[in-house]
């Protein structure tokens, strides 16, 4: 198996976090104004989003500053801002050097989360041999895919986590549908019935959670390995299950129509020494936690296609 697929990128792009803003108008003290009725089943709706990316598009961080708590949290792509204002300066500072264009391919809305698969194109002004995210030069484009977690308290951004999913060779198309509505769909799958599918993995119950799979199902893994079909993914834990004790927690869940966003908390551990786990060198039990964003696509009520991305990991002895 290839150790790659979980030492993907920990952390998302430069852009997962800019595409927060209000539309034109707002103030600071009142806080962001809903595009929809006062009465939205959920904090910020989609059409929310769409103003949001239109204003970060523009580079309005004026409006886009009204968007956040004061005490905002960001992690991603090795940055950690704990404070409003210190991840505004460092973005405000990028325009010089780069220009940034984001859009979004899904989201998936709930009343206190937001996660959504955001697409980043980054074309650069000047020649940045430091960047963070690996040197560049001037002209050069980069586009990636990440998926980002947005955690909302009273109309704002209060945490906001950033998961590289894949490197992209060329644009999408289109905003996500689920930006022109106002309040999201009801969840084809309860958060009871997903927490029985997340049991019926740990025990390796294969009956069991293999019944929540289309025929099809295609499972792709922190955007490199690709399973298709019920008995690639028996084989593939199979083969991992071999190697160490997984046991997986939820701790967060979003669930909107046939799309469904899981945080996941994985914890493995060495059944014997192996320096060449799949996921780092592990001394029997030692143990590894890896923290996955998780999209759900659905079919018929059964999960089609699932992608991961990872979003940190810690090894402990």
């Amino acid at each position: 198996m290839n150790r790659r697929l979980f030492n993907a990128s920990l952390l998302g792009s430069v852009g997962g976090v800019l595409m927060h803003s209000l539309p034109v108008g707002a103030s600071v003290m009142e806080g962001p104004p809903l595009q929809c009725r006062p009465n939205s089943a959920v904090q910020l709706t989609g059409r929310d989003l769409r103003a949001y990316i239109d204003a970060f598009n523009h580079r309005d961080f004026d409006t886009v500053s009204r968007y956040y708590h004061e005490d905002l949290e960001f992690e991603g792509r090795g940055r950690h801002f704990h404070s409003r204002d210190e991840m505004l300066t460092f973005y405000r500072g990028l325009g010089s050097r780069l220009r940034e264009t984001i859009s979004v391919r899904s989201a998936v809305i709930g009343r206190d989360d937001i996660a959504v698969e955001l697409e980043t194109e980054l074309y650069f002004l000047q020649d940045w041999p430091d960047f963070f995210g690996g040197p560049a030069k001037r002209g050069d484009t980069s586009r990636t895919l990440n998926f980002v977690w947005y955690e909302i308290h009273d109309g704002r951004f209060a945490r906001i986590r950033s998961a590289n999913y894949t490197h992209l060779n060329a644009p999408g198309s289109g905003l996500a549908e689920a930006l022109d509505q106002c309040d999201p769909p009801p969840p084809i799958i309860s958060v009871e019935s997903l927490k029985a599918y997340i049991d019926a993995f740990n025990r390796g119950d294969t009956e069991t959670y293999g019944k929540y799979y289309a025929d099809d199902v295609v499972l792709v893994i922190a955007g490199e390995k690709e399973l298709r079909g019920h008995q690639a993914i028996f084989d593939f834990y199979k083969g991992v299950r071999a190697d160490a004790q997984r046991t997986i927690q939820v701790n967060r869940v979003i669930s909107s129509g046939n799309h469904i966003a899981v945080e996941l908390q994985s914890e493995f551990v060495a059944l014997e020494d192996d320096p060449n786990f799949i996921a780092g060198p592990l001394k029997k039990g030692g143990s590894i936690f890896i923290n996955t964003f998780v999209l759900y696509d659905l079919r018929d009520g059964k999960f089609a296609r699932i992608r991961s991305a990872v979003f940190k990991k810690i090894a402990r002895p």
